[in-house]
């Protein structure tokens, strides 16, 4: 496939940039102005925004890293095996962190920690100069990313908001082709795989977003927009599973009603139309049909209203994710329309936190780091602490992956291709270069290529690798000097630290999508157990975050490793439900509100016992429900909740009998 234009655009843009961080290195007569075009390889991204938050962090991580060398290596370097296990530890602390905060500040961490490694390890041999060292080395990172951010702005500037206006539209168009789905009573496996997709493009979405306060042309007030968009994008989800079920069980009763059918037929233009019209009008008339209900005298009214007030919150949520998206294409905070759907906007966003992952990612870390460096003591190589610099940057850019070590080898593949491709340039090309004009001129075909595959996600990782590698491994210099035995020393050892970073990944981490699937499930598990519990002071509103943060986050890991979804949909919607039948419980008869407790006290003991729910718990259920008459406004919304969690607890259960409904419990 050709690259499109804009990744000529961004080719050239960093191409341009590492030119100048070149220069400029040259200029300050830096000791390696290799690694400032190398950053600028590191830090350039497509977006304007993205590259400044890189930047920003990477400039963060740089000075605290260089603070650890120089704090460390001094007072450690006459005990190499207690300053590899300092340097080890500190870079698996740093990317325990990194792992657990998964904003772009988490960036910042993991430079901490890889760049202490670094500066740390080729002044082992003589630590009297690691504060010239280390201070260089932070020059000539920051010469790098301030000409990457620069040209960032200046040239081909592409904002993040239309980037995230264009991604939500796509966004909107899969989700309302999976509202189709549940409306037309599709097969479950299908609307599963677009729950699959919806959630871990809405984790993408939220990850570009985080960008917009980077950009100096984004209005400040345009960054809540998306505060406010992200919760209802995965609001939506739970919505579009609800109505599914509530189809299959109305379908189950004999079909819609002709009012009902009538009602479905207009709202099907929020689901199908290519400018689709969620528009007030629909609203209105799904209000209408509701308060044409009356008293509910049967099973079947019941769902049908349910599901006309699910349709209402569907229709709305989808109006709302419009109107925030031309907002931010528009890259103002006015809305044309107002939202529709009451979400908390100021509501801090509550992330899970994974804190065995992280740990034996950091752990993985650590000992790669101790095999490299034991193996540089053991056989004295020259060269060992570019294998330890090298294990240190492979073992944290993959870490956040299940299974690294595809990655790890992917990337240390194309650093061979890199090595080679540099011996080409020293042997061969740089001996005819005779200025800076032919040296940038000579540089361009494999600089241009580097950016085409950085630009492209599929190919970024053997991008970087060779952005990285072929400018460290030429060793660029203002006066042409060339070592063959060092070139190779210090190529194999670059490989070598990926090998052993990939070996210690192999055998260290055996954890898959599979366990931490499992694990986002039990997590859920015990958030639901807490909001059964009625003498919980807990806010439901954390709880419920957090299983809407292991819904998004637990997608991209099962979609990535062809794995069935787990429960995480229904529990999300059973979480939603109890929450609603708490709000509904103290204004309830003192009957009702008994046997609402003894239902959510048996789902409570279940849950907090990992155990299955069985026929006692429907049991329990049904009975709740059937306390209920219903006629009073809080009767009316434990009912709906409670069906609700029935439905979404035992989709494969019958419906209740019409005699049942209303009765004597």
């Amino acid at each position: 496939m050709l690259p499109r234009p804009e990744h000529w655009l961004f080719s050239i843009q960093a191409f341009l940039a590492g030119v100048l961080a070149l220069a400029v290195a040259f200029w300050l007569d830096l000791p390696r102005p290799y690694w400032a075009l190398a950053t600028v390889y590191i830090t350039a991204q497509p977006l304007t925004g993205a590259t400044f938050s890189k930047s920003f962090y990477r400039a963060i991580g740089t000075l605290a890293g260089a603070a650890m060398a120089i704090a460390l290596v001094p007072n450690l370097v006459n005990a190499p095996p207690v300053l590899i296990l300092a340097i080890a530890i500190w870079s698996g602390l740093c990317l325990y962190a990194s792992i657990l905060d998964r904003s772009p500040r988490g960036y910042a961490f993991m430079l901490a920690g890889y760049t202490t490694a670094i500066i740390g390890f080729p002044a082992v041999d003589t630590p009297i100069e690691i504060f010239d060292l280390a201070l260089a080395r932070t020059e000539e990172i920051l010469v790098g990313i301030f000409c990457a951010a620069l040209v960032s702005s200046l040239l081909f500037p592409r904002s993040v908001g239309p980037a995230v206006a264009e991604r939500v539209a796509l966004w909107l168009s899969d989700a309302r082709a999976a509202g189709r789905d549940a409306l037309r009573k599709i097969d479950p496996g299908a609307r599963e795989a677009h729950w699959l997709q919806l959630a871990a493009d809405t984790t993408k979405i939220e990850a570009l977003a985080e960008h917009l306060p980077f950009e100096a042309a984004t209005d400040p007030a345009v960054s809540p927009l998306a505060h406010s968009l992200v919760p209802r994008m995965l609001m939506t989800l739970p919505m579009i599973s609800a109505v599914g079920d509530l189809m299959r069980e109305l379908g189950a009763l004999g079909g819609p009603s002709p009012e009902m059918a009538s009602l479905l037929l207009r709202v099907d233009p929020a689901f199908t139309a290519h400018a689709p019209r969620a528009d007030a009008t629909m609203l209105e008339g799904i209000d209408a049909f509701t308060r044409a209900r009356g008293p509910i005298t049967c099973w079947r009214a019941f769902v049908e209203l349910t599901l006309a007030l699910r349709l209402r919150d569907l229709v709305a949520l989808f109006s709302d994710n419009d109107a925030l998206a031309r907002a931010l294409a528009a890259n103002t905070q006015s809305l044309d329309k107002p939202l529709a759907f009451p979400i908390d906007a100021d509501a801090p966003r509550v992330r899970h936190d994974e804190h065995a992952r992280a740990l034996i990612a950091a752990a993985t870390l650590s000992l790669a780091l101790i095999f490299c460096c034991a193996f540089w003591i053991l056989t004295s190589w020259q060269e060992g602490a570019a294998a330890a610099m090298m294990a240190a940057v492979a073992g944290s850019l993959f870490a956040t992956q299940d299974d690294p070590v595809p990655s790890i080898r992917k990337f240390g593949i194309w650093s061979a291709v890199a090595v080679a491709t540099s011996g080409l340039y020293v042997f061969v090309i740089l001996p005819k270069v005779h200025s800076f004009e032919t040296l940038a001129l000579a540089l361009a075909p494999a600089l241009l290529l580097f950016g085409l595959l950085i630009a492209e996600p599929k190919t970024f990782v053997i991008g970087v690798a060779l952005g990285i590698l072929m400018p460290t491994t030429m060793a660029l210099q203002s006066a042409y000097e060339v070592d063959a035995k060092a070139f190779l020393n210090t190529g194999m050892a670059m490989i070598s630290g990926m090998a052993i970073a990939a070996a210690t990944t192999a055998v260290v981490r055996v954890i898959g999508a599979e366990w931490r699937a499992a694990q986002f499930v039990r997590a859920n598990n015990r958030s639901l157990a807490e909001v059964a519990d009625i003498r919980s002071r807990r806010n439901d509103a954390y709880l419920l975050g957090l299983m809407f943060d292991r819904l998004s986050t637990i997608a991209p890991i099962v979609q990535s490793a062809d794995e069935d979804m787990p429960d995480a949909m229904r529990q999300l919607r059973a979480g939603l439900n109890m929450v609603e039948a708490r709000k509904a419980r103290a204004k309830l008869p003192q009957r009702a509100r008994r046997r609402l407790d003894a239902a959510l006290l048996r789902l409570r003991r279940n849950y907090r016992r990992h155990t299955p729910l069985d026929s006692r718990a429907l049991a329990a259920l049904d009975r709740a429900i059937r306390a209920l008459r219903g006629g009073e406004a809080a009767e009316r919304e434990a009912l709906l909740a409670l069906a609700g969690l029935r439905r979404c607890l035992f989709p494969q259960a019958e419906p209740l009998q019409l005699a049942d409904f209303g009765g004597h419990p």
